[in-house]
């Protein structure tokens, strides 16, 4: 009979897990759908952006306007990555790698167009950025509206899908429903039977079960039915005690929580309220800057102020991202490669401070689980940071290596990390935001508001690891280290 039973419940739990799996696998596919047409959507947002840019600096060729487009190329680099990890067709794979290609004719037509610029070959220059501009964007812009064309169908499908699936799981949920009852109510007959003598003889008290206090010790009777339930509960009374004594350890990590909640909350707000007075307030900036009749020191103001409507779109952008950063897609990966294709992205600023390179990232036969375009994320702001802290050039050094340490979040033993120093020659942090570097809006220079080294915490802390800063005991300058658990190729 007993046995008849738990073939039955078996086969309960069995229907009840499938259906779950079901619907689970189509909200994920749905999700994912969701999110590759959102990043589409930001790399549309950033090759307007970028457009805009590629035109004004036809008519101006401010290094302001290069800066910012910097910023926006970097930003589309960043979406990208996240829309090729999310592409699952082959169709979309074969998008993403075009528009990829396309987007790399375009950096080096800029490049090829500033040098044409500097050799005073205007005509030839502003030919290449009109091409990049009408062409290339445009194309790019093309496959991007595919891509997004592609996955809303996809998400239309699973929808319906979906909707079929939720009906046939309420009539199984139904039919379950009337059978567990008369199950139940049999097996708590015979549980009843079988059970309820020897469950008498076990008594348990437990005083204060709130607070530091703990719990008294297990009394048995000699039963030898009860042995093991009895070992077992001693088990669990010893856990319980061990998380009361670690209770107000975490209160401290409870309060920083609730105060990073409370201002994912007030982000959107925020932002919302900043950013649609500022692409107003552009507009008529470019409105004003195109007219013949505006004087030469009224442009040179507008640029001032265009750069100032820039600075504050990217701290929006930058804020709402740290308030509510999105979901890391985890594979496998070599950090030192991304590492590698920031660093190429970045040479051109290396070159303008005056910043001279050395690498020493060896190739490493080691990987990590992360989020290809967070680790560049996590790069970008350490090195960008780095450049800002040398205005006068200087000397960034990077270095790569495996080590054994013991992970100063989670607090658990030792294990082998990829460390990826990242060292500059400036003047250091100063002393007084060392402990505290990397809270919000805590800044070691003027420039920018302080969440940058913020979300990269964040980041490395979601992928099972941390970043470390210190200032040089050699030399001048800071190093800030990125600590990643590998896995063995």
């Amino acid at each position: 009979m007993l046995l008849g039973l738990a073939v039955l419940m078996g086969a309960v739990f069995l229907i009840i897990a499938h259906t779950y799996n079901l619907q689970k696998t189509t909200e994920y596919h749905i999700e994912s759908a969701r999110v590759s047409v959102t990043e589409a959507k930001e790399m549309e947002n950033e090759l307007k952006a970028i457009k805009g840019l590629t035109y004004t600096y036809i008519v101006n060729k401010s290094s302001v306007w290069l800066d910012s487009l910097e910023h926006h190329d970097s930003n589309f680099i960043i979406h990208l990555e996240r829309a090729r990890l999310r592409a699952n067709t082959q169709e979309e794979k074969l998008l993403i790698q075009q528009v990829s290609a396309l987007f790399s004719n375009y950096e080096q037509n800029i490049l090829i167009a500033i040098e044409r610029d500097k050799n005073n070959d205007r005509t030839t220059a502003n030919a290449l950025l009109l091409h990049s501009a009408q062409d290339l964007l445009g194309t790019i812009q093309r496959k991007s509206n595919e891509f997004i064309k592609i996955n809303q169908q996809t998400e239309e499908e699973l929808e319906r899908e979906q909707s079929i699936t939720n009906s046939v799981i309420s009539k199984i949920l139904i039919s379950l429903g009337i059978g567990g009852i008369v199950v139940g109510l049999l097996f708590g007959w015979l549980i009843s039977r079988l059970l309820f003598g020897p469950i008498n003889q076990l008594v348990l008290t437990v005083r204060g079960a709130s607070g530091e206090t703990v719990l008294e010790k297990l009394r048995l009777s000699s039963g030898n039915e009860l042995s093991e339930i009895g070992d077992r509960v001693k088990e669990l009374i010893a856990k319980i005690n061990k998380a009361n004594e670690d209770l107000s350890k975490n209160k401290e990590l409870l309060q920083y929580s609730n105060k990073y909640a409370a201002l994912g909350k007030i982000a959107p707000t925020i932002a919302h309220e900043i950013r649609n007075p500022l692409a107003a307030i552009k507009m008529l900036v470019y409105s004003i800057g195109e007219d013949n009749s505006v004087s030469e020191s009224v442009k040179d103001d507008l640029n001032i102020i265009s750069s100032e409507i820039v600075r504050m779109e990217n701290f929006t952008k930058d804020f709402l991202r740290f308030a509510k950063p999105a979901d890391p897609v985890f594979t496998q990966v070599n950090p030192t490669i991304a590492l590698s294709e920031v660093i190429h992205l970045l040479k051109p600023r290396f070159k303008k401070s005056n910043i001279i390179l050395i690498e020493n990232t060896p190739k490493l036969t080691y990987s990590v689980l992360a989020d290809s375009g967070q680790l560049k994320q996590i790069f970008l702001n350490i090195i960008l940071n780095a450049i800002d802290a040398m205005p006068n050039g200087g000397t960034l050094t990077i270095n790569a290596e495996i080590t054994t340490a013991l992970n100063p979040v989670l607090n658990d033993t030792a294990k082998e990390f990829m460390r990826i120093d990242i060292q500059d020659s400036g003047n250091g942090i100063p002393l007084a935001i060392l402990n505290n570097l990397f809270e919000p809006f805590i800044k070691g220079s003027d420039q920018g508001v302080g969440i940058g080294l913020s979300i990269s915490q964040s980041i490395a802390n979601s992928h099972g690891g941390w970043i470390a800063a210190e200032n040089s005991s050699l030399l001048s300058g800071a190093v800030f280290k990125v600590f990643l658990p590998t896995i063995m190729d």
